[in-house]
């Protein structure tokens, strides 16, 4: 919801975003762009009702209704105007003549002095009413377009007698079918409109306001994860439909409008709202089950460490925790398991100071990295997180152990709890409560979303026909393996390899030209040195999925991640251009079918749960490593932190390559984490297959 007017001066000092796009709009109003939506009223209403609703909006919303004007000494200053109907327009019009009515108000110029940034329109027309929302960039920093449609929902039903609520369809895709059912040859909406809707969904996921139709996304920090979230906000919100390849082949917002596909925008009125139990997802159950297997055995903690480069406060990183775990209810779970289902609870806020969670610096001498990461977690009793604070003995820096259980949290999850983090810091830091835009959806509202729509047959259909006679496992037939280990637990070592700064760049300009990703280049790599060292004909590889195909979770933290197979062949013939494209095509239309978990799999290959894995080669990226970053103290100045590699005493793979791609002090670092079962694969056997990646990297 909106934040209530309680009181503002009449004069108020703008800050540098808001000079920013002052001085944008003024110079090159071009490169300023409206956000603006449609949205469709799926029911009859009172307009009177509806228009008090936008007055009282407009009325009680901070700096909604604001102008911006220079000072006698020079100095932008914004002040709000009392005529709120300065921010309401009430049209008839044609249902075909509705985006050539959005173009012209969105290409209308923008005075600060005298227009509002903040613009409501409602449409009248023989198909229904419709509300346009139009909002200036220069609010970008305070609001978006889902509080205001949040705030309308809640304020009309609070204002209607029997408090009737209001449904609201975003209508972008219902334009293009009104087009449709009057029989006109318009069989895609418009490419500038689709280019400019792509381009908002850039710079809103970026952060980068000054996007142009024109500009790369991988050239402003764009990746595979991010390029996820942009294709699922396109699909559930505009029915626009974008394939992963293309965003590859064309990564610009007008190049990407050429490739889109119209669909029927998802109807969200099944979500669920903060549920306090749930069964397991899909893919929480097949964690579940391989945990199980291993005795409940810490194989599956996730031991992330810091190290701070500046001193952090110990109370304030408490606060701003509790923050996160109040906000994200997949932190503050628990297991159990009843007649044989396991179920997940969400432990009440107000039951929180029950259990145990964080130690401070005080309460950890003579504790360890390693005595933390090899805590059992009893999951039925604990909260799946422990927080410890160690200071080293030398030099008095302190080091943050952050332990979580891989039941609630993935890779993505961790760049969530990182950024939020940092936020509710800074907040507390400062004597305040962290303001969260949006709330978080939950992995229990998942779970039971997933559960009501089943499990996709076609999906299954998909791995299926890939992986049916497919040769499992990896055996090098021309290589000595290493004395098979008597231990009840096999051996694993690891090794890293560093590239040098220069040879990101390389990768990064060749991936780029090959339409592919520094992932798609470096797998490749690593599966063709795996056919030399072997002469293998085909070979199963596992990599992990993000598991969000609904943008409504895009912010949930939660183990939301698939394994999937990828079944590469190999031609003596065939270039690594070729086999790259082969491979990158194969990721990348996978994405889409990647919400089926991998014991789901095999068991449709006749697999049985005792047969393993169908792979023994896994390999992912951390892409914009969140463990490198930094944390603001009241001042704003930075307190960085850097990543300490675990060690590695376990794993479930063969072989497990784990590509690293950090940024640090504004500089791509590149490197790579082999992690080996050493009953397996001799040490000797790993540095030459290490050699011959490095050779086919420097190759290309």
């Amino acid at each position: 919801m909106l934040q209530q007017l309680s009181g503002t001066s009449s004069v108020t000092a703008v800050s540098d975003y808001e000079e920013h796009i002052w001085m944008l709009q003024l110079q090159q109003p071009e490169q300023v762009h409206r956000q603006v939506s449609l949205w469709k009223i799926e029911q009859n209403i009172d307009q009177t009702l509806l228009e008090k609703v936008i007055q009282h909006i407009v009325q009680t919303t901070p700096y909604l209704n604001i102008r911006y004007k220079f000072s006698d000494d020079g100095e932008l200053y914004k002040f709000p105007v009392e005529d709120w109907s300065s921010c309401f327009k009430f049209q008839q019009l044609n249902i075909d003549n509705i985006i050539k009515y959005i173009e012209k108000i969105k290409s209308d110029t923008w005075n600060a002095e005298v227009d509002s940034p903040f613009f409501t329109h409602i449409l009248e027309t023989e198909q229904g009413i419709f509300i346009v929302l139009m909002l200036h960039p220069i609010l970008d920093q305070s609001y978006e377009k889902s509080d205001f449609i949040k705030s309308i929902k809640t304020i009309y039903a609070n204002f209607s007698s029997n408090h009737t609520p209001l449904r609201l369809t975003e209508a972008d895709t219902l334009i293009h079918d009104s087009h449709k059912n009057t029989g006109e040859n318009k069989t895609q909406l418009d490419k500038t409109y689709i280019s400019e809707i792509i381009l908002d969904e850039f710079r809103s996921t970026l952060a980068e306001p000054d996007m142009t139709l024109n500009d790369d996304f991988f050239d402003f920090g764009g990746h595979s994860l991010l390029a996820t979230r942009i294709i699922g906000n396109l699909s559930n919100k505009h029915g626009i439909e974008i394939r992963f390849n293309d965003f590859f082949k064309s990564p610009t917002a007008i190049g990407l409008a050429e490739y889109t596909s119209i669909k029927s925008a998802q109807n969200q009125q099944d979500m669920v709202q903060n549920t306090e139990q749930a069964p397991l997802t899909l893919a929480q159950d097949f964690l579940w089950q391989a945990y199980s297997a291993f005795d409940f055995s810490p194989i599956y903690n996730l031991p992330f460490a810091v190290e701070f480069l500046a001193e952090v406060d110990e109370n304030v990183l408490f606060q701003a925790f509790t923050d996160i775990i109040e906000r994200h209810v997949g932190l503050r779970t628990l297991f159990q398991t009843q007649n044989g289902e396991t179920i997940q609870r969400a432990v009440p806020i107000s039951e929180l100071n029950k259990h145990k969670w964080f130690w401070d610096s005080n309460e950890s001498q003579h504790i360890t990295l390693s005595d933390e990461a090899s805590y059992k977690f009893d999951l039925s009793q604990e909260l799946p997180l422990r927080v410890r604070i160690i200071r080293e003995p030398d030099n008095n820096q302190q080091k943050l152990s952050f332990l979580v259980h891989h039941m609630v949290i993935d890779e993505w999850s961790l760049n969530t709890i990182m950024s939020d983090l940092a936020q509710a810091y800074f907040a507390r830091a400062n004597g305040h409560i962290p303001d969260w835009k949006t709330p978080a959806q939950s992995i229990h509202d998942f779970s039971i979303l997933q559960k009501k729509q089943g499990i996709h047959i076609e999906h299954i259909q998909y791995w299926t026909d890939m992986l049916t006679g497919a040769t499992k496992g990896l055996t090098f037939n021309n290589t000595n393996h290493p004395a098979p280990s008597q231990q009840n637990t096999p051996q694993v070592k690891w090794l890293e390899l560093k590239f040098e700064p220069e040879m990101y760049k390389k990768i990064s300009a060749f991936s780029r030209q090959q339409n592919s990703s520094i992932f798609s280049v470096i797998y490749t790599a690593i599966v063709l040195a795996l056919h030399h060292q072997g002469n293998l004909k085909e070979l199963v590889v596992g990599t992990s999925a993000s598991g969000r195909t609904d943008p409504n979770f895009f912010d949930s933290v939660g183990y939301f991640t698939t394994m999937v197979a990828h079944r590469v062949l190999f031609n003596s013939q065939q270039s690594f251009e070729s086999l790259l494209q082969n491979i990158s095509t194969m990721i990348n239309n996978s994405m889409a079918y990647a919400d089926i978990p991998i014991n789901h799999i095999q068991k449709a290959l006749g697999m049985l749960p005792e047969d393993g894995l169908l792979f023994d080669v896994f390999i992912h990226i951390h892409s914009n490593n969140a463990l490198n970053g930094v944390l603001k103290n009241p001042q704003g100045q930075d307190i960085p932190y850097r990543q300490i590699l675990p060690e590695r005493n376990e794993s479930m793979f063969g072989l497990h390559f784990e590509i690293m791609e950090n940024l640090i002090d504004e500089q791509y670092e590149l490197s790579m984490i082999i992690t080996y079962q050493a009953h397996r694969f001799s040490t000797t056997l790993l540095e030459s297959i290490v050699e011959r990646i490095k050779t086919i990297l420097d190759q290309i």
